[in-house]
Protein backbone atom coordinates (compact mmCIF):
# COMPACT_ATOMS: atom_id res chain seq x y z
CA UNK A 1 0.00 0.00 0.00
CA UNK A 2 0.99 3.68 -0.74
CA UNK A 3 0.20 6.58 1.56
CA UNK A 4 0.75 9.96 0.57
CA UNK A 5 1.28 13.04 2.60
CA UNK A 6 2.17 16.23 2.12
CA UNK A 7 0.96 19.71 0.57
CA UNK A 8 -0.63 20.57 -3.00
CA UNK A 9 1.83 18.72 -5.32
CA UNK A 10 1.52 15.24 -3.60
CA UNK A 11 -1.93 15.76 -3.13
CA UNK A 12 -2.63 16.62 -7.00
CA UNK A 13 -3.82 19.85 -7.58
CA UNK A 14 -6.21 20.36 -10.19
CA UNK A 15 -5.81 16.57 -11.72
CA UNK A 16 -8.35 13.89 -11.76
CA UNK A 17 -7.65 10.95 -9.28
CA UNK A 18 -6.33 9.07 -12.28
CA UNK A 19 -3.99 11.54 -13.53
CA UNK A 20 -2.05 11.72 -9.82
CA UNK A 21 1.28 10.60 -9.88
CA UNK A 22 0.66 8.45 -6.58
CA UNK A 23 -2.06 6.93 -8.52
CA UNK A 24 -0.12 6.18 -11.57
CA UNK A 25 2.59 4.51 -9.42
CA UNK A 26 -0.04 2.44 -7.61
CA UNK A 27 -2.34 1.46 -10.52
CA UNK A 28 -5.88 1.44 -10.84
CA UNK A 29 -7.05 -1.11 -8.47
CA UNK A 30 -3.46 -0.52 -6.25
CA UNK A 31 -4.35 0.50 -2.53
CA UNK A 32 -3.57 3.92 -1.37
CA UNK A 33 -4.54 6.25 1.35
CA UNK A 34 -3.59 10.10 0.70
CA UNK A 35 -4.02 12.38 3.88
CA UNK A 36 -2.05 15.26 1.80
CA UNK A 37 -4.11 18.14 0.80
CA UNK A 38 -4.02 21.83 -0.94
CA UNK A 39 -2.56 24.36 0.76
CA UNK A 40 -0.57 22.16 4.06
CA UNK A 41 1.91 23.56 5.86
CA UNK A 42 4.73 21.18 7.06
CA UNK A 43 3.98 22.56 10.48
CA UNK A 44 5.80 21.23 13.87
CA UNK A 45 4.92 17.75 16.06
CA UNK A 46 2.99 20.29 17.95
CA UNK A 47 -0.11 20.85 15.96
CA UNK A 48 -3.29 20.43 16.69
CA UNK A 49 -5.37 22.04 14.43
CA UNK A 50 -8.58 20.07 13.44
CA UNK A 51 -9.37 21.79 10.32
CA UNK A 52 -9.95 20.31 7.55
CA UNK A 53 -12.02 20.88 3.80
CA UNK A 54 -12.09 19.58 0.65
CA UNK A 55 -8.47 18.68 -0.32
CA UNK A 56 -8.44 21.18 -3.35
CA UNK A 57 -8.88 24.07 -1.16
CA UNK A 58 -5.87 25.73 0.35
CA UNK A 59 -5.95 25.37 3.97
CA UNK A 60 -2.81 24.91 6.38
CA UNK A 61 -4.33 22.35 8.62
CA UNK A 62 -3.39 19.34 9.04
CA UNK A 63 -0.06 19.89 8.35
CA UNK A 64 2.25 17.33 7.35
CA UNK A 65 2.95 16.49 11.18
CA UNK A 66 -0.54 16.24 12.01
CA UNK A 67 -1.01 13.72 8.90
CA UNK A 68 1.85 11.70 9.92
CA UNK A 69 1.18 11.26 13.17
CA UNK A 70 -2.32 10.82 12.80
CA UNK A 71 -2.34 8.28 9.99
CA UNK A 72 -3.39 4.49 11.20
CA UNK A 73 -2.69 1.81 10.02
CA UNK A 74 1.54 1.52 9.56
CA UNK A 75 0.82 -2.57 8.78
CA UNK A 76 0.22 -2.63 5.21
CA UNK A 77 2.31 0.30 3.99
CA UNK A 78 5.01 -0.56 1.74
CA UNK A 79 5.53 3.26 0.85
CA UNK A 80 5.42 6.41 2.38
CA UNK A 81 5.41 9.50 -0.42
CA UNK A 82 6.14 12.73 1.64
CA UNK A 83 6.62 16.17 0.68
CA UNK A 84 6.41 19.99 2.52
CA UNK A 85 7.89 23.47 3.06
CA UNK A 86 6.94 25.47 0.16
CA UNK A 87 3.82 26.77 2.21
CA UNK A 88 5.85 27.13 5.29
CA UNK A 89 7.92 29.61 2.86
CA UNK A 90 5.01 30.97 1.16
CA UNK A 91 4.36 30.83 -2.19
CA UNK A 92 3.06 34.63 -1.36
CA UNK A 93 6.99 35.03 -0.58
CA UNK A 94 8.55 33.31 -2.97
CA UNK A 95 6.89 35.04 -6.12
CA UNK A 96 6.96 38.40 -4.04
CA UNK A 97 9.73 41.10 -6.16
CA UNK A 98 9.51 42.81 -2.63
CA UNK A 99 11.09 40.09 -0.28
CA UNK A 100 14.94 39.59 -0.35
CA UNK A 101 15.98 36.60 -2.23
CA UNK A 102 18.38 35.60 1.07
CA UNK A 103 15.13 35.34 3.13
CA UNK A 104 13.66 32.82 0.77
CA UNK A 105 16.74 30.94 0.64
CA UNK A 106 16.91 31.44 4.81
CA UNK A 107 13.31 29.90 5.10
CA UNK A 108 13.89 26.94 2.70
CA UNK A 109 16.88 25.88 4.69
CA UNK A 110 14.36 26.27 7.83
CA UNK A 111 11.90 23.83 6.43
CA UNK A 112 13.02 21.79 3.76
CA UNK A 113 16.23 21.44 6.23
CA UNK A 114 15.91 21.38 9.62
CA UNK A 115 12.19 20.90 10.04
CA UNK A 116 11.93 17.68 7.28
CA UNK A 117 15.05 16.56 8.54
CA UNK A 118 12.89 16.06 12.06
CA UNK A 119 10.07 14.83 10.07
CA UNK A 120 11.88 12.37 8.40
CA UNK A 121 13.13 9.95 11.50
CA UNK A 122 9.88 9.99 12.78
CA UNK A 123 7.80 9.52 9.85
CA UNK A 124 10.76 6.30 9.30
CA UNK A 125 9.93 4.84 12.11
CA UNK A 126 6.06 4.68 12.35
CA UNK A 127 6.71 2.10 9.02
CA UNK A 128 6.43 -1.44 10.18
CA UNK A 129 6.41 -3.71 7.01
CA UNK A 130 10.08 -5.53 7.07
CA UNK A 131 11.58 -3.30 3.54
CA UNK A 132 8.90 -0.52 3.59
CA UNK A 133 10.65 2.92 2.53
CA UNK A 134 9.63 6.41 2.21
CA UNK A 135 10.27 8.80 -0.71
CA UNK A 136 10.59 12.27 0.02
CA UNK A 137 9.45 14.26 -3.06
CA UNK A 138 11.30 17.78 -4.94
CA UNK A 139 10.02 20.89 -5.90
CA UNK A 140 10.27 22.54 -9.37
CA UNK A 141 10.50 26.51 -10.45
CA UNK A 142 7.62 27.88 -10.59
CA UNK A 143 9.24 30.90 -12.93
CA UNK A 144 12.61 30.70 -14.32
CA UNK A 145 14.65 32.44 -16.42
CA UNK A 146 12.87 31.02 -19.63
CA UNK A 147 9.18 32.11 -18.50
CA UNK A 148 7.82 34.32 -21.25
CA UNK A 149 4.71 35.87 -20.42
CA UNK A 150 2.06 36.61 -23.18
CA UNK A 151 1.06 39.55 -21.55
CA UNK A 152 1.59 42.16 -18.51
CA UNK A 153 -1.96 40.50 -17.23
CA UNK A 154 -0.80 37.78 -16.54
CA UNK A 155 2.37 38.57 -14.01
CA UNK A 156 0.33 40.76 -12.39
CA UNK A 157 -2.60 38.27 -11.41
CA UNK A 158 -0.27 36.09 -10.60
CA UNK A 159 1.06 38.70 -7.96
CA UNK A 160 -2.45 39.86 -7.00
CA UNK A 161 -3.38 36.33 -6.79
CA UNK A 162 -1.19 35.12 -3.94
CA UNK A 163 -1.93 38.97 -2.42
CA UNK A 164 0.97 40.68 -3.11
CA UNK A 165 -0.33 44.12 -4.65
CA UNK A 166 0.63 45.84 -8.16
CA UNK A 167 -0.83 49.11 -7.61
CA UNK A 168 -0.61 51.67 -5.25
CA UNK A 169 -3.44 52.09 -2.65
CA UNK A 170 -2.27 55.92 -2.39
CA UNK A 171 -0.77 57.07 -5.69
CA UNK A 172 -2.84 54.85 -7.88
CA UNK A 173 0.32 54.21 -9.37
CA UNK A 174 1.08 50.59 -10.99
CA UNK A 175 3.86 48.41 -11.11
CA UNK A 176 5.38 47.83 -14.26
CA UNK A 177 5.40 44.42 -14.25
CA UNK A 178 8.12 43.42 -16.53
CA UNK A 179 10.73 44.86 -14.23
CA UNK A 180 9.50 43.23 -11.60
CA UNK A 181 10.32 39.85 -13.56
CA UNK A 182 13.73 38.99 -12.73
CA UNK A 183 12.78 39.44 -8.87
CA UNK A 184 9.82 36.63 -9.15
CA UNK A 185 12.15 34.77 -11.22
CA UNK A 186 15.17 35.13 -8.54
CA UNK A 187 13.21 34.12 -5.79
CA UNK A 188 11.82 30.87 -7.34
CA UNK A 189 14.62 29.78 -8.76
CA UNK A 190 16.42 30.16 -4.99
CA UNK A 191 13.42 28.15 -3.59
CA UNK A 192 13.84 25.60 -6.15
CA UNK A 193 17.50 24.88 -5.58
CA UNK A 194 17.64 25.68 -2.02
CA UNK A 195 14.51 23.43 -1.37
CA UNK A 196 16.12 20.69 -3.60
CA UNK A 197 19.70 20.66 -1.68
CA UNK A 198 17.89 20.58 1.45
CA UNK A 199 15.45 17.68 1.13
CA UNK A 200 18.20 15.89 -0.63
CA UNK A 201 20.45 16.69 2.68
CA UNK A 202 17.33 15.69 4.80
CA UNK A 203 17.27 12.29 3.19
CA UNK A 204 20.67 11.30 3.67
CA UNK A 205 21.19 12.44 7.38
CA UNK A 206 18.22 10.49 8.05
CA UNK A 207 19.44 7.05 6.64
CA UNK A 208 22.99 7.76 7.94
CA UNK A 209 21.32 8.43 11.54
CA UNK A 210 19.12 4.99 10.82
CA UNK A 211 21.67 3.08 9.82
CA UNK A 212 20.35 1.95 6.88
CA UNK A 213 18.92 3.13 3.31
CA UNK A 214 14.96 3.98 4.43
CA UNK A 215 14.41 7.57 2.87
CA UNK A 216 14.89 7.99 -1.17
CA UNK A 217 14.70 11.20 -2.29
CA UNK A 218 13.00 11.88 -5.45
CA UNK A 219 14.21 14.64 -7.60
CA UNK A 220 11.50 16.43 -9.94
CA UNK A 221 12.01 16.11 -13.76
CA UNK A 222 10.57 19.80 -14.04
CA UNK A 223 13.06 22.00 -14.85
CA UNK A 224 13.30 25.35 -16.36
CA UNK A 225 12.16 24.95 -19.76
CA UNK A 226 8.75 23.01 -17.73
CA UNK A 227 8.24 26.39 -15.65
CA UNK A 228 5.01 28.39 -15.98
CA UNK A 229 5.12 30.06 -19.06
CA UNK A 230 8.23 28.45 -20.46
CA UNK A 231 8.89 26.78 -23.76
CA UNK A 232 8.02 23.22 -22.87
CA UNK A 233 5.54 24.11 -19.32
CA UNK A 234 4.42 21.42 -17.86
CA UNK A 235 2.74 23.28 -14.90
CA UNK A 236 -1.31 24.27 -14.85
CA UNK A 237 -1.03 28.06 -16.34
CA UNK A 238 -3.83 30.58 -16.40
CA UNK A 239 -6.14 30.66 -19.23
CA UNK A 240 -6.15 34.18 -21.87
CA UNK A 241 -9.01 35.78 -19.24
CA UNK A 242 -6.71 34.95 -16.57
CA UNK A 243 -9.28 31.56 -15.10
CA UNK A 244 -7.57 28.45 -14.54
CA UNK A 245 -7.53 25.58 -16.78
CA UNK A 246 -7.24 22.34 -14.90
CA UNK A 247 -8.76 19.30 -15.14
CA UNK A 248 -11.05 19.67 -11.84
CA UNK A 249 -12.11 23.27 -11.92
CA UNK A 250 -15.71 23.39 -11.82
CA UNK A 251 -15.73 20.82 -8.70
CA UNK A 252 -13.08 23.08 -7.04
CA UNK A 253 -15.32 26.77 -8.11
CA UNK A 254 -18.73 25.00 -6.13
CA UNK A 255 -16.94 23.99 -2.97
CA UNK A 256 -14.72 27.20 -3.47
CA UNK A 257 -17.93 29.38 -3.34
CA UNK A 258 -19.50 27.38 -0.45
CA UNK A 259 -16.72 28.55 1.18
CA UNK A 260 -15.96 32.12 0.08
CA UNK A 261 -19.44 32.80 -1.39
CA UNK A 262 -19.42 36.13 0.65
CA UNK A 263 -18.26 39.22 -1.00
CA UNK A 264 -16.47 40.23 1.84
CA UNK A 265 -14.10 37.10 1.46
CA UNK A 266 -13.65 37.84 -2.57
CA UNK A 267 -9.70 37.55 -1.97
CA UNK A 268 -9.53 34.09 -1.02
CA UNK A 269 -11.86 32.62 -3.26
CA UNK A 270 -9.66 34.33 -6.55
CA UNK A 271 -6.96 32.11 -4.49
CA UNK A 272 -9.38 29.40 -4.22
CA UNK A 273 -10.36 29.61 -7.66
CA UNK A 274 -7.18 29.74 -9.04
CA UNK A 275 -5.64 27.35 -6.73
CA UNK A 276 -4.04 24.99 -9.95
CA UNK A 277 -1.88 27.59 -10.83
CA UNK A 278 2.27 26.57 -10.84
CA UNK A 279 0.96 23.02 -10.39
CA UNK A 280 1.93 20.03 -12.77
CA UNK A 281 -0.15 19.67 -15.42
CA UNK A 282 -1.30 15.76 -16.81
CA UNK A 283 1.58 15.70 -18.71
CA UNK A 284 4.48 16.77 -15.66
CA UNK A 285 2.41 14.77 -13.55
CA UNK A 286 3.25 11.56 -15.48
CA UNK A 287 6.73 12.12 -15.84
CA UNK A 288 6.71 12.88 -12.15
CA UNK A 289 5.39 9.18 -11.94
CA UNK A 290 7.84 7.61 -14.11
CA UNK A 291 10.67 9.52 -11.51
CA UNK A 292 8.93 7.72 -8.55
CA UNK A 293 8.80 4.56 -9.87
CA UNK A 294 12.64 4.75 -11.25
CA UNK A 295 13.59 5.45 -7.41
CA UNK A 296 11.16 2.89 -5.80
CA UNK A 297 12.93 0.20 -8.25
CA UNK A 298 11.70 -2.72 -7.78
CA UNK A 299 10.38 -1.95 -4.24
CA UNK A 300 6.58 -3.65 -4.15
CA UNK A 301 3.90 -1.54 -3.75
Amino acid sequence: MIVTFGDSVTWGQGLLDVHKFDRIVAGPEGLLLRPAHSGALLGAETDNSTQLVYPEIPVGYPSVWQQVLEFEPWTDVDWAIVNGGINDVSVTRIINPWVATDVITQLTQQYCGKVMGELLPVLAGKLMKPGAKVAVMGYFPIVSPLTKFDNERQPKMLLEMHGVPTTSSVTGASANAEQLIPAIVANSMAFWQTSTACLKDAVAKTNATLGREVCVFVESPLKEENALWAPQGQLWQLTWDLNAEDEVKSIRDAKCSDLYGDVVDAFPWIICDRASVGHPNVEGTARIAQSLKAAMGTGTI
